[in-house]
């Protein structure tokens, strides 16, 4: 079995048992939550409904969803969305190994690889998000309590809380999301080594257009000359990117630090919420400095990688965007009562929102010009090779001179010496 075999079953099992794992965790925490409201509104008995007034007034108004349901409900979208981002997957997969249409070269291979990292990083994201930070040991220790208490007869008939419940679906969806970053980050890297190896031209439909003859030296000099216009073009987009971006979440981050202190800070840091958000930011500013520094290596003059790398900066951009976009989602405030809004994850859900349509627009702009960018690559891959060859060329020649000279001259040593003897 060759190594496109393993890297393709490997990848196809790590996403299916991503969304088998996903799948389950979103049925179970969803209807836990609206198991748990439907109990609290017959519970409370309110007959509200038979004055008539349901038209009058909004559905999400009426059920007044306490702190733990919207938080177990915002665990089963963020369950959801992690869901959709490994199925995604799937795209880039069938470019590399489509029965017919695949095409295994260093471009796709690089596609796929950033296209991993990304999901993988989604759901380092998500473990931030969902980690129980506010959850010590006041906690474990009234359960322990509660359980002591019992003396043992009651614990088949024992039932969690609201809020034993809310943290047990946090605890079990950061542990899900930490493996399953582990294990996207894992294949992300052996598709890259793999990528590695294939040679630079690769088996892209385009490498066949690249001039190898006289004849075709315009077209080769035209495909250069193009190739470096769009470069210099995105490479200063990327720039001026990538570096508001970093200032962007690095304001942010400073903002959530601030606004966790004080009394409404405290009330934020015991829920947990606030510092979430700023390991959620923390992360973003790390993936984003790194891609940042990747990028400017890949347009810049260096060319990191050539063609996998081109694919690297394409994939990595798409599924940044989508990784912009689930922290918009899991950021949005849905809170409606006056005083409890997080200003600092409302501005991260808008600041995120906007950029990620800023990052598919790149994204969308590389897949577009992908053609001129390894056609350039190629071309001037060429014209190196044919400049060391011709320097190559020139040493030898320059050697072969130096050295009938040597021969010459060590001949007429040889003609005076013996003329001498004489």
């Amino acid at each position: 079995m060759n190594v496109s075999n393993v890297l393709a079953i490997g990848t196809a099992i790590t996403t299916l048992a991503a969304l088998t794992t996903l799948t389950i965790l979103f049925f179970q925490t969803a209807n836990s939550a609206l198991y748990t409201i439907e109990n609290n509104d017959s519970g409370d008995g309110s007959g509200d409904n038979d004055d008539g007034d349901d038209d009058d007034g909004k559905w999400w108004e009426d059920l007044d969803l306490k702190r733990e349901e919207r938080a177990t409900l915002k665990i089963a979208l963020n369950t959801l969305l992690l869901g959709i981002a490994s199925a995604t997957l799937f795209v880039p997969m069938t470019r590399v190994w489509h029965p017919s249409k695949g095409l295994y070269d260093r471009f796709n291979l690089g596609v796929l690889a950033a296209s991993t990292f990304m999901v993988g990083n989604i759901m380092f994201v998500s473990f931030w998000n969902s980690a129980n930070f506010a959850a010590g040991e006041e906690q474990e220790n009234d359960n322990n309590n509660n359980n002591n208490d019992d003396d043992g007869n009651n614990d088949d008939n024992y039932e969690m809380d609201e809020e034993e419940l809310l943290a047990h679906h946090r605890k079990i969806a950061s542990i899900s999301s930490l493996i399953l970053a582990l294990a996207f980050s894992a294949i992300s890297a052996c598709i890259y080594h793999a990528g590695k190896k294939l040679p630079e031209t690769g088996r892209h439909p385009d490498s066949s257009s690249s001039s190898n003859s006289n004849s075709e030296t315009t077209k080769t000099s035209y495909a250069q000359g193009k190739s470096a216009a769009h470069m210099e073009l995105f490479y200063e987009i990327w720039k001026v990117l990538s570096t508001c971006t970093i200032a962007i979440f690095s304001i942010l981050f400073l903002a959530a630090c601030i606004l966790s202190l004080g009394e409404e800070g405290e009330r934020r840091r015991e829920e947990g919420g606030a510092i979430n958000l700023i390991f959620v930011l923390l992360w973003m500013i790390i993936v984003t400095t790194g891609i940042l520094v990747m990028g400017r290596k890949i347009l810049g003059e260096t060319k990191l990688n050539g063609e996998l790398g081109l694919g690297i900066l394409s994939g990595g951009t798409m599924y940044f965007a989508l990784l912009l976009f689930v922290v918009f989602v899991l950021n949005v405030n849905v809170e409606d009562r006056p005083g409890r809004e997080d200003g600092a994850g409302l501005a991260t859900s808008f600041a995120c929102f906007f950029l990620s349509i800023m990052y598919l627009a790149f994204s969308l702009g590389m897949y577009k010009f992908q053609d001129s960018f390894i056609g350039g690559i190629i071309a001037e891959d060429d014209s190196s090779r044919v400049d060391d060859s011709s320097s190559t060329g020139d040493f030898w020649r320059m050697k072969d001179e130096i050295g009938r000279e040597a021969v010459v001259e060590f001949a007429l040593k040889v003609d005076r010496l013996i003329q001498g003897l004489d």
